[in-house]
């Protein structure tokens, strides 16, 4: 068994639905690179009844806490209930569906240090071939930039570390005390854009948002989803939910619109 550690600085924390065997691996690649570097620890909350007994199982080989919700209630729900349970000073939120490829939580430690914890850290998520995923980071989203990335795909987003307004929530670290702050995620997002709605907060109040290409993890992508209509129409309501929240309504009634137009004509 692979020990907790105690007096942990990093809190890691997954949160799992239909993802108990990626997650097996993610711990597996995790622990084969991170065991006695630093100290860490590793907190699980589960959104799948249907996998309970099988993550207590795989408890037995790599310990961890685990915490089962009475139902799947999102992300948000599930992040908000990890990051309550931790120990460490820092918390990394990340996606069951990654793998570990280098020691870097050590590193990660010392640049929140110079950092003054004012910042919200991305890894790069890469692909087989070592591609950057473009989920990796990007600009606060608006209608503008919606119609550039539907019509000239080909502009891509922004990758440069000083121009970013969001990371994935799919390798994430903060500093505890400035999660805390900000309120952590909001709950009323199921499932897409709790990630953007985040740093786009935490920017509001001073912190840097950073995506660091030296700290980077394989991502299999979409783990959790059996199907790409509910997958999809999931984003859509997240999406018209952040236009509601940050945008002026009028790009709220055209991403509608737009969203519906899709529906109709695929």
């Amino acid at each position: 068994m692979i020990s907790i550690m105690d007096n942990p600085i990093i809190s890691l924390i997954f949160v799992n639905y239909q993802s108990a065997f990626e997650l097996s691996l993610a711990l597996k690649s995790l622990f084969s690179f991170e065991q006695g570097k630093i100290s860490f620890e590793v907190i699980v909350v589960n959104n799948d009844s249907s996998e309970q007994k099988v993550l207590e199982v795989l408890q037995k080989s790599f310990s961890f806490q685990l915490y089962h919700t009475p139902s799947n209630a999102g992300f948000g729900v599930a992040s908000n209930m990890g990051a309550k349970k931790a120990r460490g000073r820092l918390l990394g939120f990340l996606n069951p569906d990654i793998l570990w490829k280098k020691t870097m939580l050590a590193d990660i430690e010392r640049y929140f240090q110079e950092k003054s914890d004012a910042v919200v850290l991305g890894a790069t998520l890469v692909g087989a071939e070592g591609e950057r995923d473009q989920l990796s980071s990007g600009k606060a989203p608006c209608l503008i930039g919606l119609i550039k990335k539907n019509l000239f795909p080909f502009f891509g987003d922004a990758t440069h570390t000083d121009a970013l307004d969001w990371v994935s929530g799919g390798a994430l670290f903060v500093a505890k005390r400035v999660f805390q702050s900000i309120g952590g995620f909001d709950e009323k997002f199921f499932l897409y854009f709790e990630d953007v709605d985040f740093c786009v907060r935490a920017k509001k109040t001073g912190s840097l948002v950073v995506s660091r290409p030296d700290f980077f993890v394989f991502h299999h992508g979409g783990k959790s989803f059996a199907s790409r209509v509910v997958q999809k129409k999931q984003f859509f309501v997240s999406q018209k939910q952040y236009y509601k929240k940050h945008r002026p309504f009028w790009e709220t009634g055209v991403v509608s619109f737009f969203q519906s137009a899709r529906r109709i004509f695929g």
